[in-house]
């Protein structure tokens, strides 16, 4: 990833519900060492950093960490780790609570027993991505880039998708749903998609197909230059087994 989008990211992807925390913490128990993995920018972490003790942002991308170094300032607790999901380079049950916000799927299989290794006995894992909830406007948006082979030829590459089974085993798992809105113009909605990991970048020959295409989603559904984008946070929160 390059800076200019490592920056696109952490101005504009859509926000995680703060309430998330409590529900997850409601159901764990204190968490007094959580380490947030794929942490991008540390948006996940930040949530989390008021209620733990420590919380490492393990991240193996060099723009994400440079725009984290900045955005976890405020955040003493927050250890910036260069390292990835399969290789965390933290100690075997060291986290009392493991969090994964939007970055499951880019995870190898082995990742899970990566994350096993450094959860004490007894932890806790909470995956955690956000899904759009206007059927027709989900529909459009991702029919319409299924068209640009760039992106899906990323997609299948950086995408291996194992099944929550590599980390929970066959642990229970909860499902926990928090509704959300968030208001875009068009500078909010196309910067959200060009901070896409798989989106073309600026030079790229897909660019300008990429852009028009969004604009044809945006101004289908927006009203008076903005568009409501209705979305939920939701975490798949089990004891790895």
């Amino acid at each position: 990833m390059n800076a200019e989008k490592a920056a696109l990211y952490e101005r504009y992807r859509l926000s995680y519900a703060p309430a998330l925390v409590d529900g997850v913490l409601a159901r764990t128990g204190p968490a007094a060492v959580v380490a947030d993995i794929g942490a991008g920018t540390g948006q996940l972490a930040r949530l989390f950093a008021p209620q733990c003790t420590t919380v490492y942002a393990v991240e193996p991308d060099a723009a994400m960490r440079a725009v984290a170094v900045m955005t976890l300032a405020a955040w003493p607790n927050i250890m910036l780790v260069a390292a990835s999901a399969e290789h965390t380079a933290l100690p075997d049950a060291s986290v009392d609570l493991i969090v994964i916000g939007n970055a499951w799927q880019r995870f190898r299989p082995e990742a899970g027993g990566e994350l096993r290794r450094i959860l004490r006995p007894g932890g806790w894992a909470a995956v955690v991505n956000y899904a759009f909830t206007n059927q027709a406007f989900t529909q459009r948006l991702f029919g319409r880039l299924a068209e640009l082979e760039p992106v899906t030829k990323k997609i299948e590459m950086n995408w291996h998708s194992p099944p929550l089974s590599a980390l929970f085993g066959a642990a229970p798992l909860e499902t926990l749903r928090y509704p959300q809105t968030q208001a875009e113009d068009w500078a909010a909605f196309f910067g959200a998609a060009c901070a896409g990991l798989e989106a073309p970048e600026r030079g790229e020959a897909a660019f300008a197909r990429f852009e028009s295409l969004n604009r044809e989603v945006f101004d289908a559904f927006a009203v008076g230059g903005v568009l409501r984008v209705e979305y939920e946070t939701r975490v798949t929160l089990g004891r790895p087994g």
